[in-house]
């Protein structure tokens, strides 16, 4: 008798503060044969990256980095125990801080966005390689500067991370940009995943103005009612789906993968059905010979959510395009929650449970 693998179960949506020492940042400092000039760039680098130094450098004391004992947001031992609770065996990690600043900071210079991503690399690398068999965590980089980018995913790789995080937007244009082209080629040489989560809208201070950190498709419409977040990230997917597709980057680079987050996975219905209409209603305008929707169901994941008809999605157009994500610990977790009962008491087969609990994002990552 065959004996029954049990396949893993992976929460692909999970977000954690890798605990940084930026102090490491004066060994990273562009040498100008000053050290004047030196000082004042990296007490500059600690007020845009850990208040908390400056904090304790007025107070004249030590930093500490390890304020965070017993928090699952900060803390790799507590997080493994509500892991255990919540009834997964690994969890993806989306890294905390690190971003917007790397993605589309005018006010910041590359050689700390480069320095910042090394940091984080460096210590998700560390804690993945800790506990193996427990969490994935992403790569960051720099991605306004793909040159800089390129050299990070590769000695990032070099570590064993297997994943980057990227948005659905390139700066303010789509994912067929030209620019990207060197990116998706080094993406696809190292046989990496890329993690597409926009960044939720802060309300600075009020309940009437959301703004997006980072451009999105109609950002200059959601100041209001948090749409931004829980409406625009669907519509920014499914315009980079459009690209990917449409804009032929799938054909020319087959090996990329792209799972798309916090946003359910009803807006990849949409994203397929549009798409195939411009393929078919205005062909001399797409770069691919390939239907549309074939290349999203071949290439991209979204995560589902507890709300949404997932049977009939399924039904419709099968379960290796989904996967579980719970958000933990911001407030879709808290407020929204998607838990593994929502899809092992659902009533689809228990294969296509085992895909969209584990099963799809082992696929996506090459575990």
């Amino acid at each position: 008798m065959a004996t029954q693998v049990m396949t893993k179960r992976i929460d692909a949506d999970t977000h954690f503060s890798l605990t940084i020492d930026h102090r490491e940042l004066r060994d990273m400092i562009p040498r100008s044969g000053s050290a004047l000039l030196e000082e004042m760039m990296y007490r500059d680098a600690l007020q845009v990256v850990d208040l908390d130094v400056v904090k304790a450098a007025i107070a004249g004391v030590e930093p500490s980095l390890d304020g965070h004992v017993g928090d699952p947001t900060w803390d790799a031992e507590a997080r493994l125990s509500e892991m255990d609770r919540l009834g997964f065996d690994m969890q993806v990690l989306n890294t905390q801080r690190a971003m917007p600043n790397l993605l589309m900071p005018p006010d910041s210079p590359l050689w700390l966005r480069a320095a910042l991503a090394r940091l984080y690399n460096n210590a998700a690398a560390e804690l993945q390689n800790r506990y193996p068999d427990r969490f994935i965590c992403q790569i960051t980089v720099p991605w306004d500067d793909i040159d800089e980018s390129v050299r990070e995913l590769e000695r990032a790789a070099a570590m064993g991370l297997r994943a980057v995080t990227i948005c659905g937007s390139y700066l303010e244009g789509n994912l067929d940009a030209y620019e990207l082209y060197p990116f998706w080629e080094a993406v696809s040489e190292l046989d990496l995943a890329c993690m597409v989560h926009n960044f939720t809208q802060g309300h600075r201070g009020n309940f009437y103005d959301h703004r997006t950190s980072y451009p999105m498709v109609g950002t200059e419409r959601y100041h209001r009612m948090h749409i931004g977040t829980y409406v625009g990230f669907g519509l920014d997917y499914t315009i980079a789906c459009a690209a990917l597709t449409l804009g032929g980057v799938l054909d020319r680079f087959p090996k990329l993968r792209f799972l798309f987050f916090e946003a359910g996975a009803s807006w990849m219905a949409y994203a397929m059905h549009g798409t195939d209409r411009s393929f078919y209603i205005e062909r001399a305008c797409a770069r691919t010979n390939t239907r549309p929707s074939e290349l999203i169901k071949q290439h991209c994941l979204t995560a589902v959510e507890s709300i949404e008809p997932l049977e009939q999605l399924v039904e419709a157009y099968g379960a290796n395009n989904f996967v579980i994500g719970t958000d933990f610990p911001h407030p879709e977790f808290q407020r929204l929650p998607n838990a593994t009962t929502d899809i092992s008491g659902s009533g689809i087969s228990s294969e296509d449970q085992d895909k969209i609990l584990g099963g799809n994002m082992a696929r996506a990552l090459r575990l």
